[in-house]
Order: structure tokens, then sequence, then C-alpha cells
């Protein structure tokens, strides 16, 4: 069975994720943007269904205050990230996304297809934005 066809029963996201998320976060506050972050995971999985979280990156990312559903993801920006981090290790692949939270947004559904190009059984990390502070 392919590992894009595995079902997923435990994540484990490792700490430089969270570490990167953080400052992803607090990088975008510095310049007066406090909406939620938006980025891709990388990683792979072990044996039986166990997903290992070891990378991400941040994706440009922006989304209307008063219409959720009038969002930008920089598609180009996440390809080429995606294409430098093969080449360094390519074993890590496109895993999910991850946003800060604390809650599901109507626009998420949209976002994931986005990131089911890259992989059908993607997951979604939400991290409670009280935490980056």
């Amino acid at each position: 069975m392919p590992s894009q066809e595995v079902v997923t029963t435990k994540v484990v996201v490792h700490p430089l994720v969270l570490l990167s998320v953080v400052d992803h976060f607090n990088r975008m506050g510095k310049i007066g943007n406090q909406k939620r972050v938006v980025g891709v995971l990388l990683g792979c999985w072990r044996a039986k269904g166990i997903l290992d979280v070891s990378n991400s990156f941040a994706v440009p990312f922006d989304e209307d205050d008063k219409d959720k559903s009038v969002w930008f993801l920089d598609h180009d920006y996440l390809e080429n990230m995606y294409g430098m981090f093969k080449k360094v290790n390519a074993r890590e692949k496109v895993v999910g996304w991850y946003h800060t939270g604390p809650k599901l947004h109507q626009n998420d559904v949209a976002i994931n297809e986005l990131i089911r190009r890259y992989c059908p059984n993607s997951v979604l990390v939400i991290i409670d934005r009280l935490i980056c502070l």
C-alpha cells in the first residue's frame, strides 16, 4: 500500500516544527499582522499509521477579514520551497499543513484541497496562537 493511502492513527510533531510555527507567527506580528499564519508540514509515515512531522515551512497567506471565502495562498512559493526542501532531504514529503488557531475556519476545506494535491491524506495541525505569544 503506498504511503499516501496509509490511514493515519497517530501524529508525532517534532519540537522544531512547533518552534518554526511560533517563529512564523511572531515574525508576522512584528510587521503588524496578527492574523493567522499558514504553512506546510513535512515528514513521513512510519510503521502502522504513525505520521512523523519533522519539518515545516511558512507559506505567504492572507484572507479577507469580512469575507472568509476570499483568501490567497502563494502556490508558486509553496512549489519553490518544497522543491528546495526535496533537494536537501528527499525522504521528507508534504504530509499536511498548519495554521494558528484556535479554531477551524470556513476556508480550511478549500485550503486542504490545495494541499491534497501533494498528499491525499493530508493532516491539519491547528496550533493555538496563545502559546505563540
